[in-house]
């Protein structure tokens, strides 16, 4: 659906109009002959104007200063005519044009005196100094006018930006340094950077992230950067933050380290805490997990139904007779899926379990199925098996540095409650394409279940969840927990240097922040939907901030990078975990 910001900027850009239509006949020779009197009178009656008026139009030229800046000697010339009298100075100001008119105008000299005018600027070393004082103020405004004529004949989009005065410099220079030593909480939100023209900060209010953010441009560094401001301000004000990471940037795990620490936050790293969300919970949810997680792509999908229903009952078996609590559920179910192996366990459910008989029944056509078809489970064995001997899957099991549902076991619900910071790091060149992927999909699953248990019970998460390059994450898992953001209070913030990905990420939230991108598609589409021109494009380092509802926008900011007192790795290069193109669209 398009994005409706109605702001100032959805306007068409103001044509240059001209005071001297531009059709008019003869039009050149009308203005070089205005011109010419104009001059010509300045410099018969108001010689010090014409200086100063020329001197200060190109002052402003030169520097882009506002033409607010005028008011400087204009305020000084007031003082210094206050202090001489006003009277006085237009005495000054009057005695030599009337010398000069005098001169011309005397009776019967008139056409010898034309000829010969310079006689009437005798005494200039005396009377033209005294003209300073009033000079400067009508210089000053003949400037203006100038300067607001070149306004007027230009077109607005070719009008190069305004440099700042001295106040919005000096603004801009505390905000700065404020944001640099760590001031990135405001009131109700958090703080981005600055504006390029008026130096004031650029924040974002919590209320307006609850439709979920997207942050994107070509540049890894500049996107990473802007949402870990947002991150830093939201774990400063003690909120849950629950991050899905698939880039490898070397620097994050201590940079938010170092955040919590100073919050009081507790951090838990997906490895070396370990993270088994499928231990607890309903059988038919935990079956769920494991099937979304696992690709049905090619050989094998039509089985998907039956592995459903076969891991329902494998899961109440182990609800019916648990097995020992230190072994991973995952190779619990491996075990499982084989036939003989469930017969076994069915064994040592107790008779006193209440649903026996109908597990019995279930658990026997479960085994008549796998004997008759065994490859109904082949292609869900071979991927769990590929899982748990993976790097990232040696750590789905439950902890063995604590009990269970300790600080070291990853329980999302429990984070969002105890308003901690979860981050996975699932990117990397050493981490397996597929085994991340399933990983990946996996805590999607979990994220949209622990938003679904905070809706279902009324309560707002008031948290974040941060998908760092999520073009490599399942597209509609990432639309899922965008649209279910408002209602739980988990607001997604999306980052992506991927243009496709950002235009359709651009859609979907309520806050689009853009960085300079080097495919024009894309900064057509982010244009049309921020309701701003894509032109002049965007600098190193500059954002837009569009707000959809209430709609805001900030055509043009500076990002300002707040100093983390953490140490830093050196920076690795980028590698992707996913194919994200494919990923994005296939999934």
């Amino acid at each position: 659906m398009p994005a409706e910001v109605v702001t100032e900027a959805e306007q068409v850009p103001r044509r240059a109009r001209y005071l001297v239509p531009r059709g008019l006949p003869r039009r050149g020779e009308i203005i070089a002959a205005c011109v010419v009197l104009v001059v010509l009178a300045h410099v018969l009656f108001a010689q010090l104007t014409i200086i100063l008026a020329v001197a200060f139009y190109l002052i402003t030229k030169v520097t882009r200063w506002r033409v607010s800046w005028l008011t400087v000697p204009v305020v000084a010339a007031v003082a210094w005519t206050a202090a001489v009298g006003p009277r006085a100075a237009a005495a000054g100001f009057a005695d030599g044009p009337a010398q000069v008119a005098r001169y011309l105008g005397a009776s019967g000299q008139q056409v010898s005196h034309l000829l010969h005018f310079t006689a009437g600027f005798a005494g200039m070393d005396r009377w033209l100094p005294r003209q300073l004082p009033l000079a400067i103020i009508t210089g000053a405004g003949e400037a203006a006018l100038a300067s607001w004529l070149s306004w007027l004949h230009t077109d607005e989009r070719n009008l190069p930006p305004a440099r700042p005065g001295l106040i919005v410099a000096a603004r801009r220079a505390v905000t700065v340094r404020a944001i640099r030593a760590g001031a990135v909480v405001t009131r109700d939100g958090g703080c981005l950077g600055v504006e390029a023209g008026s130096g004031t900060r650029v924040a974002l209010a919590w209320s307006e992230a609850a439709g979920g953010i997207s942050v994107c441009g070509s540049a890894e560094q500049d996107v990473l950067t802007t949402s870990f401001q947002l991150v830093h301000a939201a774990v400063r004000r003690r909120k849950p933050v629950l991050a899905l990471d698939l880039t490898s940037d070397p620097d994050l795990p201590a940079r938010l380290a170092a955040v919590c620490a100073e919050a009081g936050a507790p951090l838990q790293v997906f490895g070396p805490a370990c993270y088994e969300p499928f231990r607890y919970g309903d059988p038919a949810w935990r079956a769920s997990l494991i099937t979304a997680m696992l690709s049905w792509e090619g050989p094998g999908r039509q089985y998907r139904r039956s592995c459903v229903a076969y891991l329902e009952d494998v899961f109440e078996l182990l609800d019916a007779a648990p097995g020992d609590p230190r072994v991973p559920v995952l190779d619990e179910v491996i075990h499982l899926l084989n036939p003989t192996a469930m017969r076994a366990r069915m064994e040592y459910v107790p008779a006193a379990y209440p649903r026996r008989a109908a597990l019995a029944e279930r658990t026997r056509v479960s085994m008549s199925l796998i004997h008759a078809e065994p490859a109904t489970t082949a292609q869900l064995t071979r991927q769990l098996r590929e899982l748990r001997a993976s790097d990232l899957g040696r750590w789905l099991r439950p902890s063995s540095q604590g009990p269970p549902g300790s600080a070291t076991e990853i329980d999302l619900g429990r984070a969002v409650t105890e308003r901690a910071v979860v981050l996975f790091r699932l990117g990397g060149p050493d981490q397996r394409a597929a085994s991340a992927a399933m990983l990946t999909r996996l805590i999607c699953e979990d994220l949209l279940a622990a938003g679904a248990a905070l809706s279902g019970i009324g309560v707002d998460g008031d948290g974040l969840v941060w998908l760092p390059e999520c073009g490599s994450l399942p597209r509609r898992a990432v639309t899922d927990l965008i649209a279910r953001g408002p209602g739980t209070g988990l607001p997604v913030l999306a980052v992506t240097t991927f243009p496709q990905v950002a235009a359709d990420l651009a859609e979907l939230t309520n806050v689009v922040v853009a960085h300079r991108m080097t495919d024009p598609a894309a900064v057509g589409q982010l244009a049309a939907v921020a309701g701003t021109s894509p032109d002049p494009p965007l600098g190193a380092g500059e954002f837009l901030l569009a707000v959809k509802d209430p709609p805001r926008l900030v055509p043009r900011a500076q990002l300002v990078r707040a100093r983390i007192s953490a140490p830093r790795p050196a920076a690795a290069s980028g590698h992707r975990a996913l194919d994200t193109a494919q990923h994005w669209e296939g999934a």
